[in-house]
């Protein structure tokens, strides 16, 4: 399936609200980053989150991709992830945030935490 990196001027449809900006938990209700973007399928439907991440002070924000299906439950300031911060660090990345993602790494990445 070809997924489109979601313009921010779009907004996903139901059941996901906008998800973007939105603070991003761990399993132990730790801060992991924040959402920057979203990836749909040709109905605006929500099947990736790239979530960001940053290292000391802001410095080398590195972007992660989680399946839709890792959250676990969803506030109006965040969401909850059912892994751990370690599963969400070490997941593939996208070259390029703002492009599309292609089977291959969403194929990789669903494998990652552990979804078929």
């Amino acid at each position: 399936m070809n997924l489109i990196h979601l313009p921010h001027h779009q907004h996903p449809k139901p059941p996901h609200h906008e998800l973007r900006q939105k603070r991003v938990l761990d399993s132990g209700a730790r801060s992991v980053g924040q959402i920057a973007n979203l990836y749909v399928d040709d109905v605006s439907v929500v099947h990736f989150m790239d979530v960001t991440t940053s290292g000391f002070f802001g410095s080398g924000t590195k972007h992660h991709l989680v399946p839709v299906e890792a959250v676990a439950d969803e506030d109006p300031g965040s969401i909850t992830l059912e892994v751990d911060q370690q599963t969400v660090e070490s997941a593939p990345t996208s070259a390029d945030p703002h492009s599309g993602l292609d089977e291959e790494l969403q194929r990789t990445t669903r494998e990652h935490y552990g979804y078929r």
